[in-house]
């Protein structure tokens, strides 16, 4: 049975599937432990590649996505220039509510401007609104991550070009801190207030902005962003938070891996920031990581279109 097996053609089988099986060794003849041995290594790295191309190609359609999203979302004029924390502004910006948008016939923001931390013009708002690009961010404690510290959430509108930055504490554990094995930054939120307030009431918080975002489109669609998903979409998960059918998520992370063509790269947020020149700050605070988090994001898509519009302008 063994031999039968071993004399499986497996060439014809990777050719089928668009890739090439020369470096991979002949099925040998006779079950020799050695050829065997050789075979399975051999058959395990060509999957291993196999399947990191695979991932590098949905990567990539995930980057493309996510740039025709930023540059045809509804009311999308000019890249705004980036921004920098309130603290080196020459205004400050204080936190404000978006408005509910249920059963407005025209879209219109409250007096408070939109704004993101060094803007002073008013916000220009579309007649048929933007879309709204979400960035999440969850802090938990070094020696026990069941117990979450911060919650923050940035979001960009695609009509006005503005960000909003939400950085709630979690008052349950004021006790607790970081600082031993990752920095402490849970008082220094640059882009306007914290908010203390318990679990319960901080999920609450972010879920009536997910419900207000699935509202303001007929599709329900908005954007959900996060560097390294899997981990908050665990967390948020866990603490109850329901998400809306029309959510379209990204990961920064692999949106990375696609622009530099590597599957395997796993850049954390603050060297991937320094590496596009984004000016940060206060990184580990989780209102501050979901604000870069979306100019990353926001960065990727838009160096994606140019490289897109070079690459169809030098065949063309």
């Amino acid at each position: 049975m063994i031999c039968k097996l071993l004399q499986f053609a497996f060439t014809p089988l990777h050719a089928a599937r668009n890739t090439t099986f020369s470096q991979v060794s002949l099925a040998p003849r006779l079950p020799l432990p050695a050829a065997y041995n050789k075979f399975i290594k051999d058959i395990t790295k060509a999957n291993k590649a196999l399947k990191a191309h695979e991932r590098l190609i949905q990567w990539k359609a995930t980057l493309d996505r996510a740039t025709e999203m930023v540059l045809d979302a509804p009311g999308v004029r000019a890249a705004p220039a980036t921004t920098t924390p309130a603290t080196t502004a020459t205004t400050t910006s204080t936190p404000v509510n978006l408005v509910d948008l249920t059963g407005a016939d025209d879209i219109e923001l409250e007096q408070q401007t939109l704004v993101s931390a060094t803007t002073t013009e008013s916000p220009i708002v579309s007649q048929d609104g933007g879309m709204w690009f979400i960035s999440v961010d969850i802090e938990s404690h070094e020696f026990n991550h069941d117990k979450i510290l911060e919650i923050g959430w940035s979001i960009w509108d695609s009509g006005v070009h503005k960000f909003m930055d939400k950085h709630y504490a979690i008052s349950d554990y004021r006790h607790l801190r970081n600082g031993k094995y990752v920095p402490d930054k849970r008082d220094r939120f640059m882009f306007g207030k914290t908010v203390w307030e318990k679990l319960q009431g901080s999920i609450a918080a972010f879920q009536q902005d997910l419900e207000k975002a699935a509202r303001r489109n007929e599709h329900g669609r908005f954007v959900l962003i996060a560097h390294d998903m899997t981990s908050d979409m665990k967390y948020l998960s866990h603490m109850g938070v329901t998400f809306p059918e029309g959510m379209i998520q990204f990961d920064t992370l692999e949106m990375n891996a696609a622009r530099v063509g590597d599957s395997n790269c796993k850049t954390g947020l603050g060297k991937l920031l320094d590496e596009v020149e984004i000016e940060n700050y206060c990184l580990h605070n989780a209102g501050n990581d979901a604000h870069y988090t979306l100019e990353l994001f926001l960065w990727l898509a838009r160096d994606n279109g140019s490289q897109r519009a070079q690459t169809a302008e030098s065949s063309a």
